[in-house]
C-alpha cells in the first residue's frame, strides 16, 4: 500500500512517500515532535486514520511466521 505523509510546520511543507504503514507512522510522529502539523493520505488524496494503519501493523505482525 502506497502512502503520502504530509505535513505542514515552521519551515514550509513537506510530502513523503512511503509502502511501509509503520515507516509512514514513524514519520508523521517524528514531525509532530518537531513542531509539524502531519498528516498520512492515500496515492488519492484521502486522508489514511492512524489508528487503522496501528491495526494492520499489528495484525500483520501477528500473522508473521514465529522463528
Amino acid at each position: 500500500m502506497s502512502m503520502i505523509v504530509k505535513a505542514e510546520g515552521p519551515s514550509g511543507r513537506a510530502k513523503i512517500h512511503s509502502d511501509n504503514p509503520k515507516h509512514a507512522l514513524g514519520l508523521a510522529q517524528y514531525l509532530r515532535t518537531i513542531g509539524y502539523n502531519a498528516w498520512i493520505e492515500d496515492t488519492n488524496g484521502n486522508e489514511i486514520e492512524e489508528g487503522v494503519l496501528k491495526i494492520a501493523i499489528r495484525s500483520r505482525h501477528e500473522d508473521a511466521p514465529s522463528c
